[in-house]
């Protein structure tokens, strides 16, 4: 079974993307800071990290680090949820991590459910 690593802060937000991922059959972690996703990126192997990227800066600088690290030992599928604010670069340029896919704040479960499954299929 796929695992899947959800980075949001939002109570309300990360709750519907679980419930999105488990009605698709995947296992989901949840963390609501980069401290928290941290520790689970050295715990467990993910196929896929989907990371809300409006924490708090020094989560956000603490999770882009985490991630580097870790896609260098296991390779792993990154989906940014983005605030359509930020869609004048590139993930990379703001965060400082690159994804392979975004979808933007405020989205629409279908398309959610659409990537994540493109991007497993990888």
């Amino acid at each position: 079974m796929k695992r899947i690593l959800v980075i949001v802060d939002d109570l309300l937000m990360i709750h519907v993307i679980e419930l999105i991922i488990q009605k698709e059959g995947y296992d989901a972690d949840l963390a609501y800071n980069g401290k928290e996703a941290t520790l689970l990126l050295r715990m467990y192997d993910y196929d896929l990290v989907i990371a809300d990227l409006k924490l708090p800066f020094p989560h956000l600088q603490e999770l882009a680090e985490a991630l580097r690290h870790q896609r260098s030992q296991k390779p792993f599928s990154i989906l940014a949820i983005v605030p359509a604010a930020f869609l004048t670069g590139t993930v990379e340029s703001w965060f400082g991590f690159d994804a392979d896919e975004t979808v933007t704040r405020p989205f629409c479960p279908f398309e959610l459910t659409g990537t994540i499954k493109r991007l497993l299929a990888l």
